[in-house]
């Protein structure tokens, strides 16, 4: 027995088969439970507001009922095309199995804090305060309500009448968890703030602050951003993938590192893991330069990766969007005027 039940007019079900979405007159007060359903029975269709079941189907057999009413009379008709598959099933009989498509019902958000980008600096420049500025208009036409924390008073997205909350504070674990404990939001967005927003939102995670709260990621999954950020899981990942990546070795110490540019051979190219784009980065072509190097490194990281050289290669970039759906759209490519090393 529901609690309130599904009546009236406009009620609107989800076909499952196709997850194309139909407007139902309906009045019930009870639902099948698609736990009790036997293992040749399958949910046919599924209530788009409250995730009830409104129609079940046998998986080989021509048989399905739905719990709504399709003659609709005095209301819409845009199921009516279930008769036709009725009268179907019984003059042209045949078996054939239904497939369905998974379905989930959207999550919507109430009030999403956005990390902002803080200081202009490489690895967080003017491109993440246009893109945040972006997603805070997003969120405003969506009818969520933004928190940013940004302490850079000379960015658009702290400008008045975007957001509707500005917090001019670091973009530290800290300050961040103190926001959240105080506006209590049900969703971040942590990839519109560059490598300082990454870096917090890993340690939220680590810190179990987002679980604590309740708090949801959006967008790019937290996991995403550690295999992106850690040198060694990328290059594990894109092997995975088929594709080349250059020889390297994932060091913590500096004689981890020399080491492995024993074995790489030089010219090696180190940089910091989990640091601003090419901070503590550079070239090394022999042992006492690699030194320095890693020294330097080991100030912005606990992690220095040690690379083989492509100095001098040809630079590709595509800039690829994807959505939640897996669907990609490549907009366009680049290649750098300059060469690699330079950049």
């Amino acid at each position: 027995k529901m609690k309130f039940g599904n009546r009236g007019m406009n009620q609107p079900c989800v076909d499952l088969r196709t997850t194309r979405c139909y407007i139902t007159p309906q009045n019930h007060g009870y639902a099948v439970d698609n736990a009790s359903l036997p293992a040749e029975w399958t949910p046919l269709m599924v209530n788009a507001n409250d995730g009830s079941n409104e129609g079940i189907i046998h998986q080989t057999k021509p048989w399905f009922s739905v719990q709504f009413h399709p003659e609709a009379c005095g209301g819409p008709t845009d199921t009516a095309f279930l008769f036709h598959n009725f009268v179907r099933s019984i003059s042209e009989p045949f078996r054939a199995n239904v497939t369905t498509i998974p379905y989930s019902l959207p999550i919507t958000q109430r009030k999403v804090l956005v990390l902002g980008s803080g200081g202009l600096t490489i690895g967080q420049a003017g491109e993440f305060d246009y893109s945040g500025s972006q997603a805070i208009k997003a969120l405003r036409e969506s009818g969520v309500q933004s928190i940013v924390i940004n302490p850079n008073i000379a960015t658009v997205q702290t400008s008045s009448g975007y957001a509707d909350r500005v917090y001019f504070l670091p973009v530290t674990p800290e300050f961040v968890t103190e926001v959240i404990m105080r506006e209590k939001p049900d969703g971040i967005m942590c990839t519109f703030g560059g490598q300082t927003a990454l870096n917090c939102a890993v340690k939220l995670n680590e810190q179990g602050v987002f679980e604590k709260y309740n708090v949801r990621v959006l967008g790019t999954p937290i996991q995403a951003i550690i295999t992106t950020e850690d040198r060694e899981l990328f290059a594990k990942a894109v092997d995975y993938c088929g594709y080349k990546v250059a020889e390297s070795s994932c060091c913590s110490s500096v004689e981890e590192a020399v080491e492995a540019a024993q074995q790489i051979g030089y010219p090696v190219l180190v940089r910091a893991a989990f640091a601003l784009g090419g901070l503590g980065s550079g070239f090394a072509s022999d042992e006492q330069e690699l030194k320095a190097l890693v020294n330097q490194a080991f100030v912005n990281s606990p992690q220095v990766i040690v690379d083989k050289s492509l100095k001098g290669w040809k630079e590709l970039e595509y800039e690829v969007v994807r959505d939640a759906s897996n669907n990609c759209i490549t907009v366009c490519n680049m290649e750098n005027f300059d060469p690699m090393g330079i950049h």
